[in-house]
């Protein structure tokens, strides 16, 4: 009697989970809300607590705080880059962790399915994924060159904060938030858990198309809503064909930290 296990069966056990014993949909749909709620709820008490920290007055003066509120100057004077790098880190090991504990304690989820395995050859795959981070930006760069020819710029509000920041300091902490932080946690809930999640159950095109569009739409920037799904597209056919969120990973961290060294050479160029 042949004992062996269907490959199918195989690749679940040892890397992603694409093929195998399906996660249940609704429970995937559950969790990956409660985890963008519950993320976007800390960037919002840490955002509180700077301003608050930086403007006591506001706590009596509601109004006032409001008026600032809407002054487009007033979000990037408070989110300094020792308080973007405070929002950023906390928030994004708080989606994380729940990403990943969620994913254990609910669906029995390994780190390995998740794609976190560990992931030999590493030359090759940081190579891989610097040069697949670097074409989705260019990429992601033409889309967003078009846009502003038919629209006019509309820079995105991330942009505009780190391109006030100044120094060797301020770019240490934007790097820990935008170039570390953020492409960990990003590719562990959109790629790993959600992309994952619906791979299982459709083609992979299709899968790709729907994961971009939700990283699209969770940035809540309507005249980046095309390079952004462009790129999450792109990172989900990275993940798919190298079953390793480690190259995502690379390649997420490339597309930010040109962005970011961007920002800090020409911020003329995004204001």
């Amino acid at each position: 009697m042949d004992s062996a296990a269907p490959n199918h069966l195989i690749e679940h056990a040892e890397g992603p989970a694409f093929h195998g014993p399906r996660w249940n949909g609704w429970v995937v749909a559950a969790l990956a809300i409660l985890c963008i709620f519950a993320f976007f709820g800390v960037q919002t008490i840490i955002f509180a607590y700077v301003i608050f920290k930086d403007h006591p007055e506001f706590v009596r003066n509601t109004n006032e705080l409001l008026r600032q509120l809407a002054d487009p100057q007033f979000v990037p004077k408070i989110l300094t880059a020792k308080n973007l790098w405070l929002m950023s880190v906390i928030s994004e090991a708080a989606l994380a962790l729940m990403t990943i504990g969620f994913a254990q304690a609910v669906l029995r989820a390994t780190p390995v399915q998740l794609g976190l395995g560990a992931r030999r050859g590493a030359p090759f795959w940081v190579l891989a994924g610097i040069g697949a981070g670097t074409g989705l930006f260019v990429v992601s760069l033409i889309i967003e060159g078009v846009i502003t020819a038919i629209f006019g710029p509309h820079p995105q509000p991330q942009s505009l904060v780190v391109a006030s920041h100044h120094g060797a300091v301020d770019f240490a902490l934007d790097f820990m938030s935008v170039a570390i932080a953020a492409p960990i946690a990003e590719e562990i809930f959109f790629r790993g858990f959600v992309f994952a999640g619906l791979v299982q159950r459709m083609s992979p095109l299709l899968a790709m198309v729907i994961s971009g569009a939700i990283f699209g739409i969770a940035h809540f920037e309507k005249w980046s809503f095309l390079p952004i799904f462009a790129i999450g597209f792109g990172l989900a056919w990275v993940y798919y064909n190298t079953r390793s969120l480690w190259v995502n990973i690379v390649s997420h961290a490339t597309i930010n930290s040109i962005s970011l060294v961007a920002a800090y050479l020409f911020p003329q160029l995004i204001k």
